[in-house]
């Protein structure tokens, strides 16, 4: 059955875009139709380049993801076919453009087509490991079970994720205002305090004579020092696509003090997990080490479980290859061995993945507790210093008065 790209409006004036499995373009036009959408284009095969890029394409939470699992889950295990609670969801779904391509997705199984064929078409919103789980499960018959671990899943790694974001959140939410309120200071305030203390006609401090140049170099270049960071940042995010610009900041996290083993921990507990997952739903280690690695952000530690994984292949022990590994920890190649000779691994992976997941949380607690007060003392110590360069000439003054 031919695939047809469109471009419509729903019932906010928004444009999406989408794709829908059709036998011509007039059941195409029906099918968006009953999308609740007003379609504005409909073609066979890929819209232009030109038409993408006046497109506001829909942005779908893993939230969401998650919330569309577990309603569905109950609903199978309501005995409700898996037609009807799509119909469902779909009109219980705020999000207009997900309930458009759950929709989608309903017209398309009645089509004839699998539930993972379906998801396949939205890698943007159903991750590959999301798909893949969902196609084992049709095949082994355990599509309830396998959505509902995948549901947990998403779950866990969202608050594992949430918990790192929370714990940093407010020592950068006081950097950003303790910089922002040094450079208000020294842009704002003290040029016109510099034009009192020139006009004094008198040997100033030397705390504010520093001042008063670090001011002026603010005033005359401050603009254009912003506009470098952002166009600092701008590069550095456009270079993420540069292999070797990817390893050359993986290796830099890695070997920052404290950062570099909760790093390590971090992925190792994401990377443990996924995989416990895809053992317990069936899918062979080397299939399964395939499909976890790309849940690791590190590059480095990428390579380093690609080796293990063709290693593996060749006929090595998955717990020995990852002891010979530089950047992984010990602990979890003994441990993974363990579990392979006792064939209880799944629950190894889930232990290590608990026992990180403990650990990671309880370094941030540490580093956050002695962030937030070094922070307090760094920006409270320069904010001092200004102040005091700023009044030193004023006390000058009254002794000379005196």
């Amino acid at each position: 059955m031919p695939i047809f790209q469109y471009k419509a409006k729903n019932k906010s004036a928004e444009t999406v875009l989408g794709q829908i499995n059709a036998n011509n373009k007039k059941d195409a036009i029906e099918k968006v139709h009953h999308l609740g959408l007003t379609p504005v284009i409909v073609s066979e095969g890929n819209l232009s380049v030109k038409e993408r890029g006046k497109t506001r394409i829909g942005h779908v939470k893993s939230k969401e993801v998650f919330l569309f699992s577990r309603q569905l889950v109950s609903l199978l295990k309501a005995g409700i076919p898996i037609l009807r609670a799509l119909e469902l969801l779909s009109q219980q779904t705020k999000n207009k453009y997900f309930a458009g391509v759950i929709q989608n997705i309903h017209f398309n199984i009645k089509g004839g087509r699998s539930f993972s064929d379906c998801l396949a078409e939205y890698p943007k919103i159903f991750s590959f490991l999301y798909v893949t789980m969902v196609k084992a499960g049709e095949e082994s018959g355990t599509l309830k079970e396998t959505i509902s671990s995948v549901s947990e899943h998403i779950r866990r790694q969202n608050e594992f994720v949430s918990r790192v974001k929370t714990a940093m959140a407010y020592p950068l939410l006081m950097g950003i205002f303790g910089i922002g309120t040094i450079f208000f200071i020294l842009t704002c305030v003290m040029p016109q305090i510099s034009e009192l203390f020139i006009s004094l006609d008198q040997d100033l401090p030397w705390q504010t004579v520093f001042i008063m140049k670090l001011s002026a170099f603010f005033v005359e270049w401050g603009g254009w020092l912003l506009f470098g960071a952002m166009a600092l940042f701008a590069i550095i995010k456009k270079s993420d696509g540069l292999k070797n610009v990817r390893a050359f900041k993986s290796q830099l996290r890695l070997g920052l003090p404290f950062v570099g083993s909760f790093l390590v921990r971090f992925e190792m507990a994401r990377f443990c997990r996924t995989l416990g997952l895809l053992l317990r739903s069936g899918v062979s280690i080397v299939r399964a080490i395939e499909l976890a690695i790309p849940v690791v952000a590190n590059e480095l530690i990428q390579n380093q479980l690609k080796r293990c994984q063709e290693e593996l292949v060749a006929g090595r022990s998955f717990g020995e290859t990852l002891r010979q590994t530089k950047m992984i920890p010990e602990m979890v190649g003994h441990l993974i061995s363990v579990g392979e000779e006792s064939g209880s691994l799944v629950s190894t992976l889930y232990d290590i993945a608990e026992n990180y997941e403990q650990e990671t949380s309880d370094i941030l607690k540490v580093m956050t507790s002695l962030l937030e007060p070094l922070m307090i003392i760094t920006v409270g110590s320069v904010i001092g210093f200004i102040v005091i360069a700023m009044l030193l000439p004023i006390f000058q003054l009254d002794v000379f008065a005196g």
